[in-house]
């Protein structure tokens, strides 16, 4: 009985890390991309937070995508009468295109 117990703790442990490790990983790709932009220029969430605050829009997405050999902050934005506009900063300089 208590080696049936010691198994089942040790395959409910490998299950857990199993389920975890590929989380972590991507965690990891995602900080590390963020602080490759913030020693660069303008982080991601400065950019959303100066977008939102322009607009006076709600963002609805924002991601950090390579252009023309840049990055750039692409975020999406309900404006207040409705209409939904993408802004691009450039992540560099911060500015908007």
């Amino acid at each position: 009985m208590r080696r049936v117990n010691i198994m089942t703790c040790l395959l409910a442990g490998l299950l857990l890390w199993a389920a975890v490790a590929p989380v972590e990983a991507r965690r990891d790709e995602r900080s590390a991309r963020r602080e490759a932009v913030q020693r660069d220029g303008i982080s991601l969430d400065e950019a959303v937070a100066r977008v939102r605050r322009d607009t006076g829009g709600r963002v609805l997405s924002a991601e950090t995508r390579g252009d023309r050999g840049r990055a750039t902050h692409r975020i999406k934005v309900l404006l207040r009468d409705g209409s939904v506009r993408v802004i691009n900063v450039d992540a560099q300089s911060g500015a908007t295109r």
